[in-house]
């Protein structure tokens, strides 16, 4: 008998593809700058030299705690599983691939939390859509870049984004993106009484953040924000 043979998508090799690239280039830089500190080059971590950690209530009091990788859509986590992601707290706290991320199962429900944000880059493109996906092209890579659903539809509803308008999102940096993550609607040629919620009597800005509330910077510090 023959065996099912599953295949990945084109999306989720893309995500991987990423992902390996990420985890190349933190480890190029975390041998460069031990090297730069230290003399020693065959000096080894060992778990007398760990750093205490620092554990939330809802972790101490946690079923089960996964840490993981967010590869665009999801958590990967370190035992081997998924962890979908809900993609309103993944466009508000603006999630790239790479990022890493830890999982949270209580009595009461399941926490996300971003813990390790990896280096990213803002940069400016053209948002489109190609069959179901929502999309935005870069000049600078050959291919589109994904973003969120969730991203892409409120932005259309709230500040009236259509294909052709530019847009700011964030990338993974130094690498081939397969995933972006909206940042906001920039000059999209509309004009001022066309964007909606617009202070009366303001210029019209060049950059509109619908996500400022919990907006990060491009390089954010650890984030504790939960999903629930």
């Amino acid at each position: 008998m023959y065996k099912k043979i599953k295949y990945m998508s084109t999306k989720k090799i893309e995500s991987v593809l990423s992902l390996i690239e990420i985890a190349e280039n933190n480890l190029k830089t975390a041998r460069s700058i031990l090297s730069s500190l230290s003399p020693d080059k065959n000096l080894r971590i060992n778990s007398e030299n760990k750093m205490p950690i620092n554990r939330s209530m809802d972790e101490t009091t946690a079923l089960e705690v996964v840490e993981g990788i967010f590869d665009g859509e999801a958590m990967i986590g370190d035992n081997g599983k998924t962890y979908p992601v809900p993609q309103n707290y993944a466009s508000k706290t603006q999630l790239v691939v790479g990022d890493r991320m830890k999982w949270l199962l209580t009595t009461e429900r399941e926490i996300f939390k971003l813990i390790h944000p990896v280096p990213r880059e803002r940069v400016t493109g053209t948002f489109n859509i190609e069959g179901d996906s929502f999309v935005v092209l870069v000049d600078k890579f050959p291919n589109s870049i994904n973003i969120l659903k969730a991203s892409a539809t409120y932005a259309m509803k709230q500040l009236g984004l259509q294909p052709g308008d530019e847009i700011a999102v964030y990338i993974p940096k130094d690498t081939t993106p397969s995933w972006a993550a909206f940042i906001s609607l920039t000059k999209s040629g509309k004009e001022e009484s066309e964007i909606p919620n617009q202070r009366v009597g303001s210029s019209a800005p060049e950059e509109i953040d619908i996500l400022n509330d919990f907006k990060l910077d491009s390089e954010p510090k650890n984030s504790d924000k939960d999903y629930f």
